[in-house]
């Protein structure tokens, strides 16, 4: 029998002392990774070693500024819809902090007006910038898109509010930007950040998840039918919410929009015990990789079917193409691989 808990997290000083921040622990991308190529994965998740590219990712850049631009949309909705403006400005801060904050939000007389004035803002004043080589991922394009998605979500705010643990307390959980530490057979941990958490007037409690893409096609929205990142979502969002979970909605937007129906797409996804079951094989195998080569990852198995991934070579091909002393001299001049923002609400400020 598999069991589940959320971990004891303890902080000090900025940094996890819980006994359970020492277990190994694994999120939706590291498992992806590891299982795509064991070496590359290993080496870049469990050593935390990387070469540093000299592009920019600009999807992953934009797709990051866009997730704040959804997050402010929801905190706006606590604070005029759900009226819990004592919860908007504790977790507005939490998640952007006191002075953009401040410098973001401004009571206007039209509501609409008002969400896009917040949203434009937190836009603007995020951390991504255009890059000439690429049209498509433009701050212009995003302004455009964040209209789009406003209106969308804002037509059935009536009907979707956003999950509050306790109405009275304004520094406990809401389903916005919602990170988790779950404990898993008291041997290894699950973490993760769910988009939102959000409450059906007829569905009930669901998850939501929002994505960015190019298109939105009947391919793309398969691609989510049995994908482990929902499914260990789901897990933990019935933990965090003590509610039986069973739905995610989707949320995809372009980037750019052409003004075609394929702009936009919402939809909703189910997971029962089959999917969890094939998640957990998936999870545990990982985890079993991991240990047959701890402390020995340059030796860990070469996929070489992702050498080439997203229309680039692997970061890494200099590195497994090299002769063994090569590989070794190389991997001890290999930097350390920052924290990502979700790993940091979890596991606190990175030690390095």
């Amino acid at each position: 029998m598999t069991t589940f808990r959320l971990a004891n997290m303890e902080w000090k000083n900025g940094k996890r002392v819980d006994p359970d921040s020492k277990l190994p622990y694994y999120s939706s991308s590291i498992m992806e990774e590891i299982t795509t190529c064991p070496k590359w994965g290993l080496i870049r998740y469990k050593d935390r070693k990387y070469f540093r590219a000299n592009f920019r990712s600009l999807a992953l850049e934009a797709g990051s500024q866009m997730h704040e631009v959804f997050a402010a949309l929801r905190l706006w909705q606590l604070h005029r819809v759900q009226g819990l403006t004592d919860h908007f400005n504790h977790h507005a801060v939490r998640i952007f902090g006191q002075a953009r904050v401040e410098a973001c939000f401004w009571p206007k007389p039209d509501m609409r007006d008002e969400a896009l004035s917040f949203c434009f803002e937190i836009l603007n004043s995020g951390d991504f910038f255009d890059d000439p080589s690429d049209n498509k991922r433009t701050i212009a394009n995003m302004e455009e898109t964040t209209i789009r998605y406003v209106d969308e979500m804002m037509a059935v705010m009536d009907r979707n509010a956003v999950w509050v643990s306790d109405e009275q307390d304004p520094t406990a959980p809401v389903g916005i930007e919602l990170p988790f530490d779950m404990v898993i057979n008291e041997q290894i941990r699950y973490i993760g950040t769910i988009d939102a958490v959000g409450v059906h007037s007829e569905a009930g409690i669901r998850l939501e998840e929002n994505k960015t893409a190019s298109r939105l096609d009947d391919a793309w929205r398969d691609s989510f039918r049995i994908r482990h990142q929902l499914t260990g979502y789901v897990i933990a969002g019935r933990l965090l919410t003590n509610s039986p979970i069973e739905q995610v909605k989707m949320i995809g937007i372009k980037i750019k929009q052409t003004r075609s129906i394929e702009d936009f797409l919402s939809f909703v996804e189910h997971r029962d015990e089959e999917h969890f079951e094939a998640f957990l094989r998936t999870l545990f195998y990982t985890h079993q990789l991991t240990e047959q080569f701890a402390g020995n990852h340059l030796n860990a198995p070469q996929f070489t079917h992702s050498c080439n991934r997203y229309f680039r070579p692997c970061g890494f091909i200099d590195l497994c193409a090299g002769s063994k002393e090569d590989q070794e001299m190389m991997y001890e001049s290999m930097e350390r691989t920052p924290y990502s923002p979700s790993e940091r609400g979890v596991l606190g400020e990175d030690d390095a």
